[in-house]
């Protein structure tokens, strides 16, 4: 099955619509961006919690004030599930 993207008319890659069978955008084109998870702890005493907030990219740095590197892959690096060894 192929499908071509709805912004730019590339085909989008048989790997992404395995991942996402209802992709309608390549990986170019998404407005997906990379987040950051945060864990935090809140409360007082016996009543702590610990949570997790999402960043985007440009709140994290903001919020530790330096860029850490990429820990994801580049999504440029097309992955054929069909034909992994």
């Amino acid at each position: 099955m192929t499908r071509n993207c709805f912004k730019c008319g590339a085909e989008i890659p048989a790997g992404r619509l395995k991942a996402l069978p209802n992709a309608r955008t390549c990986v170019s084109c998404s407005g997906t961006s990379m987040k950051r998870a945060v864990t935090i702890t809140g409360g007082e005493k016996e009543d702590t919690y610990n949570d997790i907030v999402f960043l985007s990219q440009a709140q994290y740095e903001d919020y530790f004030g330096k860029d850490l590197g990429s820990t994801m892959p580049d999504p440029e690096d097309e992955v054929d599930y069909d034909n992994e060894a």
